[in-house]
């Protein structure tokens, strides 16, 4: 017999198209739009290899004025095999905006979230209710798995805009919220620390109008025993936008990368974006990756937001 002991971290969900659902990255981000923006997300992992993990996300935000910021609503749900474990979420956010100077403003968010996480056990096949003539039986000792936990979250961010630059830090789980699935000691969900920031370099044509620009960004990330750096760029042309992600850990190691294509108008953005994992290796690593789809949709009004500019920053 051999035993082998090792400490597991889990993590929260990431999403690759990051700024396709800017309030998840970051609280801060509500509001920071001209207009009232929708944004829906759905993505899958590893399909192929390791089961179903989908996540599905909606969020709806806006800025007002006799608020001095923006009000944001957020639903998400993830599914591990096909249900067994899920975990949805309702979050209500608000964002408080500062203008400093002419081009330079600051926004503070927080989030307030009410999670419910479940197990489901009862369509599983266990090995005790296999047999070997009759095939799979109908109940086994453990068939009546089920538990559920209940658990409010909070969240912090701040974000920060001047001219064509961007930065933003948040952290997420501030109380450390206590989850246990049919564990009799429950464990606290770590504090995700999250830093993103970028920039937007124009390229102008003979008649000095933008036709095209390049935007390059990265996020560092740090929950628990993990920590994470990704570093990537954006090419934006009239209505077409990609982009390429490189993932990395601390010791600069590549351990994946996202490429992203998405089509832009002035009110809706479709994108699409394949993630593809190098710990696998070879070709496993390619048909083995994370698909995830947005759509994101401006209500377009006439603004009256005049005192703080909306944040220049990528659509996906």
């Amino acid at each position: 017999m051999i035993l082998i002991t090792k400490q597991l971290y889990s993590q929260d969900v990431e999403f690759s198209q990051y700024y396709a659902n800017p309030l998840y990255l970051n609280p801060a981000f509500a509001g920071s739009d001209d207009y009232a923006r929708l944004s829906l997300n759905y993505k899958t992992i590893l399909p192929t290899s390791f089961g179903d993990y989908s996540t599905y996300s909606a969020s709806l935000d806006k800025y007002y004025d006799n608020l001095s910021g923006g009000i944001g609503f957020q639903i998400m749900n993830d599914r591990q095999a096909q249900g067994v474990i899920n975990d949805l979420g309702f979050n209500l956010i608000y964002s408080y905006h500062l203008k400093l100077r002419k081009k330079w403003a600051i926004a503070t968010g927080f989030r307030l979230g009410y999670n419910i996480k479940t197990l489901n056990g009862n369509n599983l096949t266990y090995p005790d209710m296999l047999d070997p003539v009759n095939g799979v039986s109908s109940a086994g000792v453990e068939s009546g798995l089920s538990q559920k936990s209940l658990y409010f979250d909070f969240s912090f961010g701040m974000l920060t805009w001047y001219d064509n630059y961007y930065a933003g830090i948040s952290v997420d789980h501030l109380t450390n919220p206590k989850i246990s699935l049919g564990s009799d000691d429950p464990g606290p969900i770590g504090r995700k620390y999250t830093f993103h920031g970028g920039m937007e370099i124009p390229f102008y044509n003979s008649l000095q109008r933008v036709h095209m620009t390049v935007s390059p960004n990265l996020i560092f990330q740090m929950q628990g025993g993990s920590s994470k750096l990704n570093l990537g760029v954006y090419l934006n042309k009239t209505y077409l936008t990609t982009g390429i992600w490189l993932k990395t850990n601390t010791n600069f190691d590549l351990t994946g990368c996202v490429l992203m294509l998405g089509y832009i108008t002035d009110y809706s953005t479709f994108a699409y974006s394949y993630d593809v994992p190098f710990y696998l290796g070879g070709f496993s690593g390619i048909i083995s990756g994370g698909h995830e789809v947005t759509f994101l949709y401006k209500f377009m009004y006439k603004s009256k937001r005049k005192k703080i500019k909306a944040i220049k920053c990528p659509k996906i």
